[in-house]
């Protein structure tokens, strides 16, 4: 059976085509806007945009060029609030069609059921999207996505792709996802036991300008694997990874050498990611849920899952930067 795990990212809306940070909306302000057809629209805040987008897709529309279908099943009650933030849920539905297969059963490798090029293998998935409420030091202007997958599926892509489509080309609005917090990313992502590989590099350069394109200029790539730690290495490579990642201007240092740039081959659940630590800005953080939380059919306990959620949004939140502009 497959395993649940969650897919986290930062959100904030921007006007489209708009330079620097003084067109950052507020998420908690109240929005008077037109949307493409000059409609005007007054939403209490920036939640009845994502309603909008529900609304919008409450019916399974289909992309022939992917064979991907996408829909959303919402309703007005699915909005939580805790002290700290309000969070609303949403079902979406998504599947691939465009080939014929076969069911068999698993037990008995007999047929049951043969799928046409025109079936959709439609599965249900849950977003969660947090709005951290406004305090008296800080007007909230960045959000949080929470996306539920099943084993190797799910839908953060498909679905942000469609927010942005749909925000852009009815609000002239951009939807920009980016990492909750790069150190948090790191203590989640990056584990002993994970890690693949390392892909350490270094920039050579010639201080003879005539040197620059010929001999002395290029890069030097080192890799090491198989890599096994004890504890108090492990600690000191991660204060070094944690200083890279701290800024892109940042060496990392490993066995007495500086390398400019750092790449990691990581295993998460069961699939190789690699993480370039000078561009941590647009990854998502991906974390297993407990299983007791994954019900017989595979799915999740929706109760339950809420729950998890609420603490991992409240873990979350207390290392993200809120305010943009």
């Amino acid at each position: 059976m497959f395993n649940l795990s969650l897919t986290a990212c930062s959100f904030h809306f921007r006007k489209t085509n708009s330079k620097g940070n003084t067109q950052v909306y507020d998420l908690n302000a109240p929005l008077c806007i037109k949307n493409a057809g000059d409609d005007e629209f007054l939403f209490s805040d920036l939640l009845g945009l994502f309603c909008a987008f529900f609304e919008k897709y409450e019916t399974l529309v289909k992309d022939d060029n992917k064979h991907q279908s996408f829909r959303c099943e919402y309703r007005t009650e699915n909005c939580i609030q805790t002290p700290d933030f309000k969070m609303l849920y949403v079902k979406i539905y998504s599947g691939i069609y465009g080939s014929s297969s076969d069911i068999i059963d698993g037990d008995t490798q007999e047929i049951k059921y043969q799928k046409t090029s025109s079936d959709i293998d439609t599965r249900p998935f849950y977003l969660m999207i947090v709005f951290p409420k406004d305090s008296d030091n800080v007007i909230v202007q960045k959000g949080m996505f929470i996306f539920q997958n099943v084993g190797q599926f799910g839908v953060k892509t498909i679905t942000t792709s469609k927010m942005q489509e749909f925000f852009s080309s009815q609000f002239n609005i951009t939807l920009k996802c980016n990492t909750i917090a790069p150190d948090l990313f790191i203590r989640k992502v990056i584990r002993k036991e994970n890690i693949k590989k390392f892909v350490m590099i270094k920039n050579y350069k010639s201080s003879d300008i005539a040197d620059n394109i010929g001999k002395g200029y290029g890069i030097e790539v080192r890799e090491i694997g198989n890599l096994s730690f004890s504890e108090s290495k492990w600690d000191r490579l991660m204060g070094a990874i944690r200083h890279m990642a701290s800024s892109k201007y940042n060496l990392f240092e490993f066995e007495q050498q500086t390398y400019d740039n750092l790449k990691l081959i990581v295993d998460i659940g069961g699939r190789t990611r690699t993480i370039n630590l000078h561009n941590l800005e647009n990854l998502s953080i991906i974390e297993g849920i407990p299983d007791e939380i994954k019900m017989a059919d595979g799915h999740p306990n929706l109760e339950l899952l809420i729950d998890h959620f609420k603490k991992v949004a409240t873990e979350y939140l207390e290392e993200m930067v809120l305010h943009i502009s």
